[in-house]
């Protein structure tokens, strides 16, 4: 089997995509109308996530929900040296940290500023909400958006001989982890997205 399908940034697969409602943990669905630009992240864009069996409704763009990551970059408020501290990606922000300069070795308390953290994340990309179609293999997460970004990967992994057609940095095959792509790992991968995407047909169908 062959792969020699167009190199397809993961935003190309974003239009539609299946999370868990935040509000009865059911299949929602975020519909996106992206801009003509979308590399690397589209800006203006206008989301909206539906749960037709709780009614919960999020269309505003602002509320983050998922991961974020804090920073402070600043100078050593004892002896001056500039230092850049970042935290662990979280769910919950909290205003400071206590942090000791490596220079000087005083403690001192630093407010955080606060970024949304999408990187590595079974998550959405507009919302942050967590992703349905997910599953785990050898503790790594397998996730996809909807049933044309598992069927790409299914394809792309099942393939034998894999065409080079150009792949670029935002590629989504390029930023495969290389869990994914391991020919060891092949069979197994096959296995989950089989099992994914027959049981989100049967889903989907009471929906």
């Amino acid at each position: 089997m062959r792969f020699n399908k167009p190199a397809y940034p993961t935003v190309y697969f974003s239009e539609e995509i299946w999370v868990n409602c935040p509000k009865c943990s059911k299949p929602a669905l975020v519909r996106t109308e992206l801009p003509k630009y979308t590399i690397p992240f589209p800006t203006g864009h206008k989301s909206i996530c539906n749960c037709n069996h709780c009614g919960f409704q999020n269309s505003q763009i602002e509320k983050w929900s998922g991961f974020v990551q804090g920073f402070v970059n600043r100078a050593c408020g004892n002896c001056g040296t500039g230092f850049c501290y970042s935290t662990e990606p979280t769910r919950v922000p909290y205003n400071s940290t206590k942090i000791t300069c490596e220079v000087c070795s005083r403690m001192k308390e630093y407010e955080i500023q606060w970024y949304r953290y999408r990187n590595d994340k079974a998550t959405d990309p507009y919302f942050g909400f967590d992703l349905f179609l997910q599953s785990n293999i050898k503790d790594n997460i397998l996730w996809l958006y909807n049933l044309n970004h598992l069927e790409y990967l299914q394809e792309y992994v099942e393939a034998k001989l894999r065409v080079d057609d150009g792949r670029h940095k935002y590629s989504m095959i390029t930023n495969l982890p290389q869990w994914v792509k391991s020919s060891k790992n092949r069979d197994l991968v096959i296995k989950k997205l089989i099992k994914m995407k027959k049981d989100f047909k049967k889903i989907i169908q009471k929906i």
